[in-house]
């Protein structure tokens, strides 16, 4: 009798819907920290410098709002959009976000160390530098993204996935990968390239990056 050995994929993120809901248009002045905030539409508003840590925002849309240095730490975001943002530094560490939409932003420092993201795309947007160390990322998708540093040190990934995105710097340091989908990512320099055990890269991208690999291995390359 003849087997067939089993082939593993690569499983794409299982990306949730979000249903519409009516909102009411909200004020700054209506956040505060450590305050639960439900169904509103904050549109064109400066949240710069405001201690929003341990603040809710549950079925929420943050449209055109300018943050920065507000402090977002702990906070938890459930099936909320951010659209147009504008933050040369976002600090939320050790914050949830889950169902969460990132659409069309300018982040210079996104802090998310030690946070928890699931169901979360973010699209079209350019960040200078995303600090994901500690992280734990699970059904993470990045669309249309340029990002000139992603710290993944120390994070668990499970089924993200890049797509026609640029990252200029990669850190995976003792990262555990599961189902991590780099093929659609255009990468130009990867450090500590043992943490991408469990991703996938094209065979473009093995060919682009043998360098770095052979120098990893300590392989010399001699024509």
């Amino acid at each position: 009798m003849t087997t067939r050995a089993s082939r593993t994929t690569t499983k794409p993120p299982k990306i949730d819907g979000r249903r519409p809901v009516e909102l009411d248009d909200g004020d700054a002045g209506d956040l505060a920290a450590h305050t639960t905030v439900e169904r509103m539409r904050y549109s064109d508003v400066d949240l710069s410098g405001l201690d929003l840590a341990g603040v809710t925002l549950s079925e929420c849309e943050l449209t055109g709002v300018s943050v920065d240095g507000t402090d977002f730490t702990s906070a938890r975001m459930v099936d909320t959009r951010i659209e147009r943002m504008h933050a040369p530094k976002f600090s939320a560490s050790r914050s949830t976000l889950h169902n969460v939409r990132i659409v069309g932003s300018r982040i210079g420092a996104l802090d998310l160390y030690d946070s928890g993201l699931r169901s979360v795309v973010v699209t079209d947007s350019k960040i200078s530098l995303i600090n994901l160390r500690a992280g734990n990322l699970r059904d993470v998708l990045f669309r249309g993204c340029i990002i000139d540093e992603l710290d993944l040190a120390e994070a668990n990934l499970t089924r993200v996935a890049f797509e026609d995105s640029r990252i200029g710097d990669l850190d995976v340091n003792r990262a555990t990968l599961a189902h991590v989908d780099f093929r659609g990512a255009e990468i130009g320099v990867i450090r500590n390239l043992d943490g991408l055990r469990g991703s996938t890269i094209s065979g473009h991208q093995a060919v682009a990056l043998a360098g770095m690999f052979a120098a990893h291995l300590g392989i010399r390359i001699d024509s």
